[in-house]
């Protein structure tokens, strides 16, 4: 029989909130969400021995600190329906600090300094048939310290997109194998088995074991240790394992809602909402400056989430010019007047999402005089809190 593979386009991604800083989640699915791309990349320091000896090579590198780094982008989209939350809520959740919402709206804003984590899982289906052979890469620990919005003519072919990346603390995959018909049958309580190959696992794998054994919590069987040939988990089963059962990743079908948002839908407001101005689109990123400590003896890997210093958030929005609109535009531009701005991207009740950012000043640029077509300009600058947390608010409605 031919070897399985794993087709890149039936990928599906999934955040769940940490109990614990760096402790592995299960998933659902309505944890899941599409993506355009996503990354999860393991670091370790893996360096040559500094000091010299009688060879002309080196011979011997050494072990130090782990980490990972993170990236999703994906359109951006709201639930659909007014006051539910979007599949990515616990991303937007963690990107910001705090979330609320109601029967009219869902906001996203500020958070001085929260410590809260994510497990981040991806799962990657075969090509043939759910189960034959699918695979999963995970992060645990992880944190979204920068987001970058954008829409119009700098979204994803005018549709509007989002993107969130940071640090983690471990990175680590789940591949396939079987129990060893030697083991016997595994209890629901036992917590332990042997298998064919560990090399397939790592701690924090999340798995399912036969076609449909997932756990009492619904949520997959995660993972504590992995050796050799042993795995041990601490969920309680929902009932015996079978001799022989497969070791396979827990992927979800996803379940997601929500459809994308054209550059045709949206307005822009340098007065909080009282008038507009016509624009080409835009980008807002948040540069939140929380890290990770990975630095104290006896760790080998990050240990909490801390601010490293304040947040940063920048805008840039680009505009034909027009007689009319010099002074809202050149003119506050070189006065530095502050502005209080607000994008509204899309039009339709429950696919609605407001940009706010009530104290804003331009930077100083110029004009874009082409050799064709209509003079633009691209205003860029900076979003200002007023109160400490209040920069920037996301919210859909």
């Amino acid at each position: 029989m031919a070897e399985e593979l794993f087709p890149g386009a039936m990928t599906i991604l999934y955040a769940t909130a940490e109990s614990s800083y760096g402790s592995p989640m299960g998933i659902k699915s309505a944890d899941a969400m599409f993506t355009i791309s996503e990354s999860l990349t393991p670091q370790e320091e893996r360096d040559n021995r500094p000091d010299r000896s009688g060879s002309a090579d080196h011979t011997e590198r050494y072990v130090g600190r782990m980490s990972a780094e993170w990236e999703a982008t994906m359109l951006l989209l709201t639930a659909g329906a007014v006051g539910t939350e979007p599949d990515a809520q616990v991303i937007w959740k963690n990107a910001f600090g705090n979330a609320s919402n109601n029967a009219a709206i869902v906001e996203y804003h500020m958070a001085t300094a929260h410590s809260a984590s994510m497990t981040i899982r991806r799962g990657q289906r075969t090509g043939q048939a759910a189960g034959t052979a699918e695979f999963q890469d995970h992060v645990v620990g992880a944190i979204a310290s920068r987001t970058e919005i954008s829409w119009g003519s700098q979204g994803n072919n005018g549709l509007a997109q989002v993107s969130f990346s940071g640090p983690a603390k471990k990175w680590g995959y789940t591949g396939n194998t079987s129990m060893l018909t030697a083991s016997g049958a595994v209890t629901a309580t036992e917590g332990q088995v042997t298998v064919d190959s560990g090399r397939q696992l790592t701690p924090g794998s999340l798995v399912k074991f036969g076609s449909s054994q997932i756990g009492t919590l619904n949520a997959g069987i995660t993972l504590n240790t992995v050796a050799a040939s042993a795995i041990s988990w601490g969920v309680t089963l929902s009932a015996s394992a079978a001799t022989s059962d497969t070791v396979a990743p827990y992927n979800p079908t996803a379940t997601t809602s929500g459809s994308p948002i054209h550059g045709r839908l949206g307005s822009l407001s340098l007065d909080g909402g009282s008038s507009t101005i016509r624009h080409l689109g835009g980008r807002v990123t948040l540069e939140d400056n929380r890290g990770l400590l990975n630095e104290e003896v006896g760790v080998d890997s990050p240990s909490r989430v801390l601010r490293e210093d304040r947040r940063n958030v920048t805008f840039s929005l680009e505009f034909l010019m027009k007689k009319e609109e010099v002074p809202d535009l050149l003119g506050d531009m070189r006065r530095n007047l502050s502005e209080n701005m607000k994008v509204t991207i899309g039009e339709t009740a429950g696919s609605i999402i407001d940009l706010v950012m009530i104290n804003t000043e331009f930077d100083m640029g110029g004009i874009d005089v082409p050799d064709q077509g209509m003079l633009r300009v691209t205003l860029n600058g900076v979003a200002l809190g007023t109160n400490g947390n209040d920069s920037l608010r996301v919210k859909m409605r």
